[in-house]
């Protein structure tokens, strides 16, 4: 007879974490915290998510309903970010609620709390408090602008900290044709939020490592604004090493399209092109038919091409509106060339690569009944992402977690040792980084920070192409590009052939010595260099191995090329970001790369906390479209539960009004409002020196505001344009409104309290001097973060070969003259 073997789940890479989600409390929709815990819970933490006892959390009340019924128990949002959670009400405001609450943070690892500090410190639950009488908590300050900022009690939000970072300036991405009427755009739905989550996530998971080596928790500082200007680093790399009248800097000082845009009409909808190098104008040439019209002296270079753009652009349009996505997607990717269809979230639903790497998942829940949303953003071999329960109804779990909680026996005062200690948490952990371009190396540059040792390693044969996006006082070269340097510090540059398999060998030995490998080659590339995961496993069985790819190492479009504004659009984004009944829009901010690589920071420390419980390391695989689709939980709930495909509405939102951006006085001056109540509504038409517009029959009500939102808009509008931008804004905020600038870089770096935060470093670098770069943009109270310059190409070669590897000198003199080492 034959024997079955008992199934077992597979193991929990979190496990036996305990984590905390408090409330958000402000009138302003504010899902970050509901992100970062989502993310502990979904791979094996605890989360114990806190709501007020009447209302329940704040995305309870905002849908997506089924058949547009409101219902706080099936709404499509708390379905969505509330999966594994338990679910307890308890009133922060009684001294009850507060000795509850203390009783779960007395055995609890994590504590998210999303509440500015005024707020706190008036609930006696500030995060000083709580370091204090919790020793080996990490307290998660998740605010608009930073606990610990100047601006720390202002109010934002996701208008407000989009356009305050550069990025709503710079989107519509080259698309701005008619600056006064095409105003800065958010992105669509609630990026920063979900961005701000992931960055919080990644950072308590840094923090966890700091107090495995010094058992002390400590407090880390999250603001949404200094996330979402992390999107722009870029720029800021172009800022401080590109002479004022370059063309990279003159791009930062305009919104009107000077570069080529990324999103294009053909026939039956909207791609994503893009053929800007060398390899894929050639590419493109096949892809097109070789017309004689791209056969032009005037296009054969880089600087030749950017130069008559406008001239190349009609050229793709015209050939592109004779074929559909599809045959553009064919014909562009048999060449190499990144071109993705604009998807709809209808289309990203029944999309056939997202329906081979199982991405979409369906529970069931008992009061919503059967539920599809979106999956896991990344893959684990060994532990995987996966739902065990539903959100937890309103106070689900009231009964079992006050009965099986300890109560909190005192107050417990950290060691001024404790108090006192940094470290460096990633002290002793190597990364063997064959990452290029944004995402990987925006991720391995915290692991950098965090003191790991990163070796980044190049080829001058292919070298990364951010090394010449742009060069520092007008000159270019390998070690010139400020964006290769606001991207890469805090890790050394290893040179080799990777065609050679003597220098296959090498990688090997570094691989040997390597806690992480990190790659976000074309699938199949590293499999060439033999090594591949399963080449890697034979030699070091606990590695653990980060592949990230546009759409992921399997299904039928793996093999595709694509860069982040492509997955963009792959993904539904660009879709759903644009002016009402308008084009799709291309996203400025080099979205998502860098929302990217901080989810990796997250999936990299949760694979290193499992094998630090068993030895076992495992691989990691990432698509970015499907990160994407993570962060646009409204439109895709919407459509799988109400088979609704939303469009574009432009800086509106549906549950608040107005909230959009209006012109100021002087040219291209723009504002950022977000109205989240009627009470809100009435401070700001006294600003405007309007009261009446307050109790106007079609304005008093939200329901109303909505309905006519666009006369609405005029209406303010009218009264902003003959305001200073910055008067006004300090005239909003005084009030308690939630408005703020949009700032252009240029105007960001010189905001006095940006200007002097922690974000900001100046590092030194071996060419070109010392530079003012981006650092992380969060603070940890008990880390000491090292940065150091980015590498010129292939710097410690010598050094790594002979210090860590034991290379003579002969050999290694041997290799370079062999051309292994380059």
């Amino acid at each position: 007879m034959a024997r079955f073997e008992q199934y077992q789940e597979p193991p929990r890479a979190l496990k036996g974490l305990k984590v905390v989600e408090l409330p958000c409390l402000d009138t302003m929709p504010f899902m970050a915290a509901s992100m970062a815990a989502k993310s502990f819970a979904d791979f094996g933490a605890e989360v114990v998510k806190v709501e007020p006892p009447r209302t329940g959390s704040q995305e309870r009340a905002l849908g997506p309903f089924r058949d547009e019924m409101p219902d706080p128990e099936t709404g499509g949002l708390h379905l969505y970010l509330n999966t594994n959670k338990l679910g307890v009400t308890i009133d922060l405001e009684s001294p009850r609620g507060r000795d509850l609450i203390f009783d779960l943070l007395a055995s609890a690892d994590i504590v998210f709390n999303p509440n500015r500090p005024e707020v706190n410190e008036k609930l006696g639950i500030d995060w000083r408090a709580l370091t204090a009488r919790f020793p080996n908590l990490i307290v998660v300050s998740i605010t608009f602008f930073g606990a610990e900022s100047a601006y720390r009690n202002l109010r934002g939000g996701d208008l407000v900290a989009t356009h305050m970072s550069g990025v709503g300036y710079e989107t519509p991405w080259h698309q701005v044709t008619d600056p006064e009427n095409q105003p800065p755009l958010k992105l669509g739905g609630r990026q920063s939020d979900y961005l701000t989550g992931y960055t919080a996530a990644a950072s308590a998971m840094c923090a966890l490592y700091s107090r495995k080596s010094n058992g002390a928790g400590q407090h880390v500082d999250v603001g949404q604004w200094l996330s979402m200007i992390s999107m722009i680093r870029p720029n800021i790399g172009f800022y401080s090493h590109e002479v004022r009248d370059s063309a990279s800097f003159q791009r930062l000082l305009t919104r009107r399209k000077t570069a080529g845009q990324w999103v294009f009409p053909c026939k039956d909808g909207w791609v994503s092109f893009s053929a800007g190098t060398d390899r894929f104008w050639r590419g493109a040439k096949k892809a097109m038919g070789n017309p004689e019209w791209m056969d032009t002296e005037l296009f054969g270079t880089i600087l030749g091409r950017a130069g008559n753009i406008d001239a190349i652009e009609a050229g793709v349009i015209d050939w592109l509106s004779t074929i559909t996505r599809t045959e553009a997607f064919e014909r562009a990717q048999a060449e190499h060339v990144p071109c993705f269809p604009v998807h709809s979230p209808a289309e990203v639903a029944g999309n056939e690569q997202y329906k081979a790497r199982k991405f979409f998942i369906d529970l069931e829940h008992p009061a919503a009944r059967e539920v599809r949303m979106p999956g896991a953003p990344c893959k684990f071999s060994r532990t995987p992402w996966r739902i065990v329960r539903g959100a937890p109804r309103l106070g689900e779990h009231n009964e079992k977690i006050f009965q099986s909680r300890p109560v909190a026996s005192g107050d417990r005062v950290a060691s001024q040792n404790q108090l006192k200690t940094k470290t460096r948490p990633l002290e002793g952990i190597r990364v063997a980084d064959f990452g290029w371009i944004y995402a990987v190396p925006h991720a391995t540059a915290w692991l950098g920070a965090l003191g790991a040792d990163v070796i980044r390693i190049e080829t001058s044969g292919a070298p990364d192409l951010v090394r010449f996006l742009t060069g520092t006082d007008g000159s270019i070269g390998f070690n010139r590009s400020g964006v290769f340097h606001a991207i890469n510090s805090s890790r050394r540059s290893l040179a080799l052939n990777l065609a050679m398999p003597e220098a296959q060998e090498v990688a090997r030995k570094i691989i040997r010595q390597s806690d992480f490998v990190t790659e976000n080659f074309t699938v199949g590339n590293m499999a060439k260099y033999n090594l591949a995961y399963d080449d890697l496993v034979k030699i070091k069985p606990d590695i653990i191995m980060l592949s990230g790819t546009p759409l992921g190492q399997d299904g039928p479009f793996a093999r595709t090329v694509g860069f982040g504004p492509t997955t963009q659009a792959f993904a539904g984004l660009c879709h759903i970001t644009g002016y009402p009944d308008s084009f799709p829009c291309g996203i400025g901010g080099t979205w998502p790369d860098f929302a990217v690589g901080t989810g990796m920071v997250f999936f990299l420390l949760a694979a290193l906390h499992y094998r630090d419980r068993t030895g076992q390391g495992q691989y990691l695989d990432l698509s970015m479209a499907e990160m994407v689709t993570t962060m646009m939980p409204e439109a895709m709930m919407d459509f799988l539960m109400n088979g609704r495909d939303q469009a574009a509405i432009g800086n509106r939102d549906e549950s608040m009004a107005p909230h959009g951006v209006f012109p100021a006085a002087g040219d291209d001056q723009w504002i950022a409002i977000a109205i989240a109540s009627d009470d809100e509504f009435a401070r700001l038409c006294e600003a405007l020196g309007v009261p009446s517009m307050a109790t106007a029959p079609k304005f008093a009500r939200l329901f109303g505001r909505l309905a006519n939102v666009a006369e609405l808009e005029r209406e303010i509008a009218a009264r902003t344009i003959v305001h200073p931008r910055d008067q006004l804004v300090t005239r909003l905020r005084e009030r308690g409104l939630a408005a703020g600038p949009v700032y252009s870089t240029p105007e960001l770096m010189k905001d006095p309290v940006f200007s002097q935060s922690s974000m900001l470093v100046n590092l030194k670098h071996g060419e070109v001097g010392e530079r003012v770069v981006p650092g992380l943009p969060v603070q940890f109270s008990g880390i000491d973060l090292e940065y150091r310059g980015a590498p010129m190409i292939g710097e410690h070669t010598d050094e790594l070969m002979g210090e860590l590897l034991g290379y003579s000198a002969a050999e290694i003199a041997r290799l370079r003259e062999a051309k292994v080492l380059i």
